[in-house]
């Protein structure tokens, strides 16, 4: 993490997104549950103020971890197959239809591992529920209990904005969170993302990719971050205000609002202007539905036994939560490339309303 910061440009493209106060929106506020709708309607991104997650120790992690040699970090790669913690190195991701590979390093932590969670028999092809377990450098386990702390506050955050959105859209209260329970197995993970300076600024880090879960949870310094501005082919930039986070909706939650809100198509650049020669971290919380939820529209189909019936009468099984993300981390592999073809696997649901 840069000691001094870099001032953003102000000859650049800025996404006009808005802020919602989470103090008054965990208080119920009106005007803010409007906020927040229409911003999940429009850009489908958001600045969250007063949010009281501490993000600190998480830069700090970042440093450490990508500090780290790379025979090192090798040892805990995540591999090609669709398993999404651990280490992903630079190059492992491809960013564009002509398999172009990508500049970041990411770590990734399992909120279950972290919160010890029991995993299903089904989860793990076992004969009983487990914990889940894997192997981290010691400067990922000495800080798992403020890895606790971290998700959690990340959580509460996730639950406010669901419970919101629910209410807002007229869901039965209190669907959208059971979906969502912190207790309950589920991929959602932290993150810790590393990018070198790269030259010329603009230089794609990170393609263009809608997110695979409900709710993330970002927070960095630096510049780099573009949206997609709705009904429109222009990237902009989104501005980095340290004392906010930035939250955007996913493809999971989108499909369990069957479409009526918006997962925001977004990417990763060189920093613009000074910022461009620092390296660019970033710090993530990704939630996802819980392992077992079906991907459907609730307003059709709320219930379990109304999944049931839709699979009986359709003939076809619906994803769930975790093999969805799993078809999208492994179709988002510089491995499974072949084609242009490839490229269009690896994108998200947004991408069939034409952006």
């Amino acid at each position: 993490m840069p000691v001094n910061i870099p001032p953003f440009p102000s000859d650049v493209p800025v996404a006009d997104i808005s802020t919602v106060d989470f103090d008054l929106l965990s208080k119920g506020d009106p005007e803010q549950a409007q906020i927040l709708l229409n911003s999940c309607q429009n850009y489908g991104f958001f600045y969250l103020s007063n949010h009281h997650v501490d993000s600190r120790f998480m830069f700090n992690l970042a440093d450490a971890v990508f500090s780290l040699p790379l025979d090192e970090k090798l040892k805990y790669d995540m591999g090609t197959t669709g398993h999404y913690f651990g280490y992903k190195r630079s190059g492992a991701m491809f960013v564009d239809d002509k398999g172009t590979k990508d500049h970041s390093e990411f770590y990734n932590v399992s909120k279950d591992e972290v919160l010890g969670i029991q995993q299903s028999a089904s989860s793990t092809g076992t004969s009983s529920s487990t914990p889940l377990k894997h192997d981290h450098p010691q400067v990922v386990l000495d800080r798992f209990g403020e890895l606790t702390t971290f998700m959690r506050s990340c959580h509460s955050v996730i639950y406010t904005i669901t419970a919101s959105l629910g209410k807002s859209l007229g869901l039965s209260e209190g669907l959208l969170e059971s979906l969502h329970k912190l207790e309950r197995p589920s991929v959602d993970q932290a993150r810790v993302t590393c990018a070198p300076p790269i030259k010329p600024s603009g230089t794609i880090t990170l393609g263009e990719h809608t997110d695979f879960g409900s709710v993330t949870v970002l927070f960095n310094q630096l510049g780099g971050l573009q949206v997609l501005a709705p009904n429109k082919r222009d990237w902009e930039y989104v501005r980095p205000r340290p004392e906010c986070a930035v939250i955007n909706l996913g493809d999971s939650l989108i499909t369990l609002l069957g479409g009526r809100l918006y997962s925001a198509v977004h990417r990763v650049v060189a920093p613009p202007g000074e910022q461009g020669d620092s390296v660019r971290h970033s710090v993530v919380y990704f939630s996802r539905p819980n392992s077992e939820v079906k991907l459907r529209d609730l307003f059709e189909h709320p219930s379990e036994n109304d999944v049931a019936k839709l699979e009986k009468s359709s003939g076809e099984i619906l994803l769930n939560a975790d093999d969805w993300v799993k078809q999208r981390a492994k179709n988002w592999n510089t491995a499974q490339y072949k084609d242009k073809n490839s490229y269009k696997l690896s994108r998200g649901t947004e991408h069939n309303r034409g952006y």
